[in-house]
């Protein structure tokens, strides 16, 4: 399997991978859902961050796209001390690639760039229900920082 930084022709190879990420996490928690408009607007942030020097988006491919990775540099608010990091978004590895290294290839990936751009940490959002997500990110290193909660209103 390869892994490199996406291109911006790469966008339905990408979206594909993007919508079946979310849709799994939908299967997860009936809480979580897209907007209906949310495939135009990732496709649109796509094209960018394929020309960003401050957001990356790689694919793994075997025979096709079957992994991607989003991250972006981010700076927290003024009030909070001063730290660059990435921001993992999205990271997704495709049912029949799952367990061959893939995903912790495509965090190293990451990673060397983070280095690169002069980031110190790393950070991503994982669905509490998502099991596998959490225990991979665990198994890298990555410690709960906080916790999000949710109550209907």
């Amino acid at each position: 399997m390869t892994i490199r930084p996406a291109r911006s022709s790469d966008l339905p190879a990408a979206l594909a991978l993007w919508i079946a990420l979310h849709r799994e996490h939908e299967a997860q928690d009936d809480r979580y859902r897209l907007s209906d408009d949310a495939t135009s607007r990732w496709s649109a942030d796509f094209r960018t961050w394929t020309r960003s020097a401050t957001d990356r988006v790689w694919l793994g491919l075997d025979a096709g796209a079957v992994g991607l990775l989003t991250a972006h540099v981010y700076e927290p608010a003024p009030v909070f001390a001063p730290v660059r990091m990435l921001w993992v978004d999205d990271l997704y590895v495709a049912p029949g690639a799952r367990r061959a290294g893939l995903a912790a290839r495509l965090l190293d990936a990451a990673r060397q760039w983070g280095h690169e751009v002069g980031a110190t940490e790393l950070r991503a959002g994982v669905l509490a229900t998502n099991a596998a997500g959490r225990a991979f990110w665990s198994r890298h290193g990555a410690a709960d920082l906080s916790v999000t909660v949710r109550m209907p209103l």
